[in-house]
């Protein structure tokens, strides 16, 4: 036999739903929301695929390992990312244009451009565009990039020699290499979870974390096949587990604390500068200095692009509220 409500009880719950239909019926941001997150997380997903693919684990089970990291990490610490002084609609629609737009063109065209740095751009923009310019989160998130970058440089040098000398004076090497691949796995999703918590957390942020799980839903999307090329570029490592634990070491430790300080740091930026002090230690080039200033390019690049697009739809979003 049902459960019988009262007649006003049973126009509450009637009232409630009704309400929660026109608000997602009528809020673009959601689809928005999700449709960047999913950008972001499958434009970073090789992060996190690609050292697993190079232990030997299968690209589907690396993908879905990606997928199902970058979704707990935003659902479980993507709050911890300072949200700005205007956060919400007028705020993150900008982000959500400057990421899309050029995300998907660069996609097609085959463009490199770096979606979790034009989303650092568009925070910018968007606070142009509403004359509430936040110099404090700007210096702060700068001297984060700089800091960090000379940190995780220093940090991949000294965990490499270090692992280097223990390698050398213990003779059972097979159990070293064993051991590795378990510490790869380990560091990938933890990579994952960070690359949840702060980019998408960023991402979240500028809506007051209103809409954390969707989101975080979005970070599924890193579970879809990926580009074999760029996957392509930890293969080489497949041999060298202690190259991998030395740069993903101090990739996690960097973005952890730029985590816990509530600011964004991308995970490609930290990466790169990992290879590179990985390059100074074992006197192996990971990427040429060609590889590296397009890479510098297009950071530039993708800061502008997202810096711009985001002051553009903001002003134009303005203008139009007022006619």
């Amino acid at each position: 036999m049902g459960r019988r409500f009262s007649a006003k009880t049973q126009s509450y719950i009637s009232y409630t739903s009704n309400s929660y239909r026109m608000v997602y019926k009528l809020d673009p941001s959601i689809p928005m929301a999700f449709l960047t997150s999913a950008m972001i997380s499958y434009n970073n997903s090789v992060v996190v695929a690609g050292p697993l693919i190079s232990i030997g684990i299968s690209r589907r089970i690396a993908r879905i390992a990606s997928g199902i990291s970058i979704t707990l990490g935003a659902l479980a610490l993507g709050w911890a990312m300072k949200t700005p002084q205007m956060c919400g609609w007028d705020s993150a629609f900008g982000a959500y244009i400057a990421i899309l737009i050029p995300t998907l063109f660069s996609t097609y065209l085959g463009i490199p451009f770096s979606a979790s740095i034009a989303l650092i751009g568009s925070r910018v923009g968007g606070d142009l565009a509403l004359g509430l310019i936040d110099y404090t989160w700007i210096t702060e998130t700068s001297l984060l990039w700089l800091v960090s970058g000379f940190l995780v440089f220093i940090l991949t040098i000294t965990i490499y020699r270090i692992l280097g000398t223990a390698l050398w004076s213990f003779r059972r090497i097979s159990y070293i290499l064993g051991a590795s691949r378990a510490v790869v796995a380990m560091l990938s999703i933890a990579s994952g979870i960070l690359l949840g918590a702060n980019t998408l957390g960023f991402l979240s942020s500028l809506e007051c974390h209103r809409l954390l799980w969707l989101v975080a839903l979005g970070g599924v999307a890193a579970a879809l096949p990926g580009s074999v090329m760029l996957e392509g570029m930890f293969r080489w490592l497949s041999v060298r587990h202690l190259s991998v634990s030395s740069i993903q070491i101090s990739v996690v430790v960097g973005i952890a604390i730029a985590t816990l300080l509530g600011l964004p740091l991308s995970h490609t930026y930290a990466l790169m500068i990992s290879a590179t002090g990985y390059s100074a230690s074992s006197g192996m080039s990971i990427f040429s200095r060609r590889q590296l200033l397009r890479a510098g390019k297009s950071w530039i690049c993708s800061l502008a692009i997202g810096m711009a697009i985001s002051w553009v739809a903001g002003v134009l979003k303005t203008y139009l509220a007022l006619i």
